[in-house]
């Protein structure tokens, strides 16, 4: 089991109490997503402890569309050489929401982020909110590109467009909430094999779960909860998500 997004480094999450949890848990693997520069060095010198203990341990590097006026005018070169250190590049993305700068500021970042994935080889980690639009739009500049649609929460067509594209889609505490009757009817249409678990921990939580902030642990959860909504078993949700997450991050 691969929680495909976390943040490790976070408040209220720190590494040494998450560390001492991994034995409660059926984890397998994750991976540990930035959201601003400031935190890369940090992250890339940490996370050697994560990977001790996880077989399937993996690290993204990026600017977050809400962080993007933090960047240093080194910040380009910076990630470049930090991400030979990575497995992915995120959490890099568009958002038309409230906290967010505007478009015109976030674009020209999340080109450069994209196009140093493409050069990279590496899979990407996409925030989208209310721009499904823009992306879908930008990817077709970028067609051998990967990796995973976090939090997807668009339409059906959305979703068949970056499955056609070769993204996957992730799923989390979400669609456990009360009034996602439209997200859980959307997630239930899509293809097992296109989607993958993630918490976003400690943000998203999964109701029910860890007051407070959720943890990877929690993944068990949404893959339970996912089942529910397919009718799927939980052997195979486990099973088909995580060959889905190990093909993204060890092709």
């Amino acid at each position: 089991m691969i929680d495909t997004h976390c943040h490790l480094f976070d408040p209220p999450l720190d590494l040494t109490s998450v560390l001492a949890r991994l034995g409660e848990s059926s984890l397998s693997g994750l991976v540990c997503v930035a959201t601003y520069q400031s935190s890369w060095e940090n992250m890339i010198a940490s996370f050697g402890q994560v990977k001790e203990r996880l077989p399937h341990a993996f690290l993204a590097l990026g600017v977050h569309p809400w962080f993007v006026e933090q960047r240093t005018p080194d910040w380009e070169e910076q990630l470049k050489v930090f991400l030979h250190g990575a497995s992915a590049v995120g959490e890099i993305g568009l958002d038309r929401g409230p906290r967010a700068p505007s478009i015109d500021i976030q674009m020209a970042p999340f080109e450069i982020q994209m196009a140093i994935a493409r050069d990279m080889n590496l899979p990407a980690l996409l925030h989208v909110v209310k721009a499904h639009d823009l992306v879908l739009h930008h990817l077709k500049q970028f067609p051998r590109s990967r990796g995973i649609i976090h939090a997807f929460s668009g339409s059906p067509q959305e979703a068949r467009f970056y499955i056609d594209q070769g993204w996957f889609l992730g799923v989390g505490g979400s669609i456990a909430r009360e009034n996602a009757h439209r997200l859980r009817r959307i997630i239930r249409g899509i293809p097992l094999e296109a989607l993958v678990l993630e918490t976003d921990s400690p943000y998203m939580g999964t109701p029910g779960c860890t007051p407070g902030g959720s943890w990877p642990g929690e993944t068990i959860e949404v893959a339970r909860h996912l089942a529910k909504i397919r009718g799927d078993s939980l052997e195979r949700v486990l099973e088909v998500t995580t060959g889905n997450a190990l093909g993204i991050f060890e092709s």
